[in-house]
C-alpha cells in the first residue's frame, strides 16, 4: 500500500514540473512531509526537476527537503545551482544539516559551498567540521535561543518572536550571564504563563544537564533518554555554552548506533548506505573480511578436532553430534551478548554492577544448562532410537576395531546421549559466562564490544565445547564403554 502511494505520490509530483504547474508542485510542499517526498524522488537523477523545484517552491519547504535527499542527488544540485541560488538556500539552513551534507562530499564541493556561505554562517560550518566524528560536537547546531539572565519574560518572548524563525527550537531557552556561563534553562510553556516582569533568573530552571562538546554521541543519547530531554547545551572545557543538541538529532544518533552494533554483531562493517543503494562490490568488501578472519579463527576448533581423531575413530557416532554441540553453545552466547551489548549502550551499568551481573547470568546459565542437558538427553536417546542417527553401524565399526568389545545397543545410546546431555551443560554455562565477560572486558580496554564479542565469543565457545565434549568422552563416558 504505502508503495502505491509513494509511486502515485512521485508521479504527481513529476506531472506537475513537467506541465510547469507551480501551484500544485507548492500545495505538494505545503501538505506533505518533506521526507515523503524525498523519498518519492529518491530514483530521480535529472538535476532540471530539482532546480524547477527549487525555484518554484519557498524556500523555507525546499531548504529542508534538500537535507532529505540522498547525498548524489545534493551533490548534483550543489553542481547545477547558480551561486545566488546556493547563497539562498544556505540561507534557510541550518549550520549543523550542512555539515551533515558535506561530510559525505568531496573536496571541490565542499570548497564552493563554504565559499557561498555568509560569514557567520561559515564560521559556524568550519567549527562543527573540526569536532572529532561522532562526538557531541560534531552534531550540535549553533542556532539556538540564549538570553542573558536579566532580562524579563516580556523581553524573552520579544526576542523570541524576533530570532526564533532562524532557532532550532523555541522550546527550550538558555539561559547565561554576560561571560556565556549557562545558568539554566527555561521552557516556552514557563515563559508563557509567567508574568511579564519577572526576571529570567527568578523563573529559569536550575537543575539541568549539559554534555561536554567531545562526549560520545551515545552517551549523548543515553542522557536523553533517561533524563526525557527534548533539547540539551553543549559545553565547552571552560562550562561555556557553544551550541545545542535537539531529540531530531538524538533519533539519528540512535538509529545510526544500532545500526552500527547489529552490524558488528553479525560480522558486518558499518553500513554507510541504503542496502539498495549499496554497490554490489562495496556490500562484498564489507562481508567478506569478517567471514575470512573467522575462517582463520576456526583453525582452533580443526587442531583440537584433530588431536582428537582417535577418539572419533573409536565411534563414529561421536562425529554426528560435533554440530549440534558447537551450534548450541554458540546460539546461547549470542543470545548473553546482545543482552549484554544492549545494556552496556543504553548505559544501564554502574561501577560496581560488574559482579551482580555476573553472579545473575550464572544462575540464569544453571538454570538453561539444567533444561537444556535434560532435554538433550531425552531428545538423543530418541534420535537414537528412531534410526536418526545410525548407532548399529557405529556398533559395528567398534566391533571390527576390537572383537572382544561387546556392549549393547542401548547401553551405548544411552552413554552417548548422557555425553551429550553433559557437554551441552557445560557448554551452556561457559559459553553465556563467556558471552557475559568480553562485553566488559571490551569496554575496559576502551574497545566497541559489538565489534570484538562476535568473533571472539564464537571462536571462544567452539573451542571449549569441542574440547569438552572429547575430553568427557576420553576420561568419562569412553570408559563407560570400555573404549
Amino acid at each position: 500500500m504505502e508503495e502505491i502511494v509513494e509511486e502515485l505520490l512521485t508521479d504527481r509530483i513529476l506531472t506537475a514540473v513537467k506541465n510547469r504547474n507551480a501551484k500544485e508542485l507548492k500545495e505538494i510542499f505545503e501538505v506533505t512531509p518533506n521526507i515523503d517526498i524525498a523519498e518519492a524522488l529518491d530514483e530521480v537523477e535529472d538535476a532540471a526537476v530539482f532546480l524547477y523545484i527549487f525555484r518554484t517552491v519557498n524556500s523555507e519547504y525546499t531548504s529542508d527537503f534538500f537535507t532529505e535527499l540522498t547525498n548524489e542527488q545534493q551533490e548534483m544540485i550543489i553542481n547545477a545551482f547558480t551561486d545566488k541560488q546556493l547563497i539562498e538556500l544556505l540561507d534557510n539552513s541550518f549550520a549543523d544539516d550542512i555539515v551533515d551534507t558535506l561530510e559525505e562530499m568531496p573536496a571541490n564541493v565542499v570548497a564552493r559551498v563554504l565559499k557561498a556561505c555568509p560569514a557567520d554562517l561559515r564560521k559556524d560550518v568550519n567549527n562543527l567540521l573540526n569536532y572529532k566524528d561522532n562526538t557531541a560536537g560534531s552534531v550540535m547546531t549553533t542556532e539556538y535561543l540564549d538570553m542573558k539572565d536579566t532580562l524579563t519574560v516580556k523581553e524573552a518572548l520579544k526576542i523570541i518572536r524576533q530570532r526564533g524563525k532562524d532557532a532550532e527550537t523555541v522550546y527550550t531557552v538558555f539561559v547565561r550571564d554576560s561571560k556565556r556561563n549557562l545558568l539554566g534553562t527555561i521552557n516556552l510553556d514557563d515563559l508563557i504563563f509567567a508574568k511579564d516582569d519577572e526576571i529570567l533568573s527568578d523563573v529559569m530552571d536550575r537543575d539541568f544537564v549539559t554534555c561536554n562538546v567531545n562526549d560520545d554521541q551515545e552517551e549523548v543519547a543515553n542522557m536523553f533518554k533517561r533524563y526525557d530531554l527534548n533539547a540539551m547545551a553543549v559545553v565547552n572545557n571552560e562550562n561555556k555554552i557553544i551550541g545545542i543538541i535537539t531529540i531530531d538529532d538524538v533519533v539519528d544518533i540512535i538509529v545510526e548506533e544500532a545500526t552500527e552494533d547489529i552490524a558488528h554483531l553479525n560480522q558486518i562493517s558499518n553500513m554507510d548506505e541504503p542496502y539498495l543503494k549499496t554497490p554490489v562490490i562495496k556490500l562484498v568488501l564489507k562481508c567478506v573480511p569478517w567471514i575470512l578472519i573467522l575462517i582463520v579463527l576456526q583453525m582452533f576448533s580443526t587442531l583440537i578436532i584433530s588431536r582428537f581423531e582417535g577418539a572419533i575413530a573409536s565411534l563414529t557416532l561421536l562425529s554426528f553430534f560435533m554440530s549440534l554441540v558447537t551450534d548450541a553453545g554458540g546460539n546461547a552466547g549470542g543470545q548473553t551478548t546482545t543482552l549484554i551489548v544492549r545494556s552496556i549502550s543504553l548505559d544501564e551499568f554502574g561501577r560496581g554492577d560488574f559482579k551482580r551481573v555476573i553472579w545473575k547470568e550464572f544462575r540464569v546459565a544453571l538454570c538453561i544448562a539444567g533444561i537444556v542437558g535434560a532435554f538433550a538427553f531425552a531428545w538423543i536417546l530418541f534420535e537414537t532410537s528412531v534410526g536418526i542417527a545410525n548407532v548399529a553401524e557405529s556398533i559395528k565399526g567398534v566391533q571390527e576395531a576390537h572383537p572382544g568389545w561387546n556392549m549393547s545397543e542401548m547401553s551405548v545410546k544411552l552413554v552417548v546421549s548422557g555425553l551429550i546431555a553433559a557437554t551441552l551443560f557445560v557448554a551452556m554455562i561457559v559459553s553465556r559466562m563467556v558471552a557475559c565477560m568480553l562485553p566488559f572486558l571490551a569496554k575496559a580496554f576502551r574497545l566497541d564490544p559489538a565489534v570484538v564479542c562476535g568473533p571472539f565469543t564464537t571462536t571462544l565457545v567452539d573451542v571449549i565445547t569441542l574440547l569438552t565434549y572429547f575430553l568427557l568422552w576420553t576420561f568419562v563416558f569412553g570408559p563407560m564403554l570400555g573404549l
